[in-house]
């Protein structure tokens, strides 16, 4: 991932769903998102922004249950403008370690055209086509869908706002959906509450609309890259831990 509540709000479901079913899910994030500013929590200092998302990202990291996380030191906005080859040598490196059966991040689309996400999604594929085909895990894209489309436009409208708070890109088609419950979303939520510095109004609002909750955070769509087993589980779990 790029910044911290990338993996809570992303892919926060899909990961509590496999940790879980006792699926160990490691987390990498590129930058500790200091310019991420939105005045969160209360008397807090924007040049303090990175040491209080990072610590944001640890809670999430218990929330969810995360068997690891690795939070590097490139600048939020500039992973783009950084090195490439180390980027992608270090990605590598870190799956040699964990040996992972399925890998995923961000796809060329960013999801709304991020530069952070476009330049770490590509390292990410990079690093796992440089692997011997035997070794390759499965690799997965976070997507964004017309419901979910739908979801961010119904959403942002709660505050008394037109258009949509991220301007999605709509993949053209969606290869895995994980459908929440609403338990699944409960702990998805928690993980998100860990992320106060990123808590918008609207992400407030919606806890009062559970049909909107049900629409938007119990429903991520991914795009399979590459696969070991195609679809999802009888446990909802990606097809490579059948």
């Amino acid at each position: 991932m790029a910044h911290p509540d990338d993996e809570s709000m992303g892919a926060g479901g899909l990961i509590v769903r496999h940790t879980r079913n006792d699926v160990m899910v490691h987390v990498i994030c590129a930058t500790r998102g200091e310019l991420g500013w939105g005045g969160r929590p209360a008397g807090a200092r924007r040049e303090d922004l990175g040491q209080i998302r990072t610590a944001e990202m640890e809670s999430a990291a218990t929330a969810l249950a995360l068997a690891g996380v690795e939070i590097w030191d490139y600048p939020d906005g500039g992973v783009d403008k950084c090195d490439h080859a180390e980027i992608t040598q270090r990605i590598r490196e870190a799956m040699t370690t964990v040996h992972p059966a399925a890998v995923v991040g961000w796809g060329p689309d960013g999801g709304y055209g991020h530069p952070d996400h476009i330049a770490i999604g590509r390292a990410t594929d990079a690093a796992v086509a440089a692997m011997p085909e035997g070794d390759r895990p499965g690799l997965y894209h976070l997507a964004v869908d017309a419901q979910l489309d739908d979801f961010y436009r119904e959403t942002i409208a709660l505050d008394g706002m037109d258009g949509n708070p991220l301007p999605a890109t709509v993949a053209d088609h969606i290869d895995v959906v994980v459908d929440l419950s609403p338990d699944e979303i409960q702990m998805k939520l928690r993980a998100i509450d860990c992320h106060q510095s990123q808590l918008e109004d609207w992400r407030v609002s919606i806890r009062n609309h559970p049909d909107l909750l049900q629409q938007g955070y119990g429903h991520e769509p991914y795009v399979a890259v590459s696969t070991r087993v195609k679809g999802l589980t009888s446990a909802g779990l990606l097809g490579e831990f059948a």
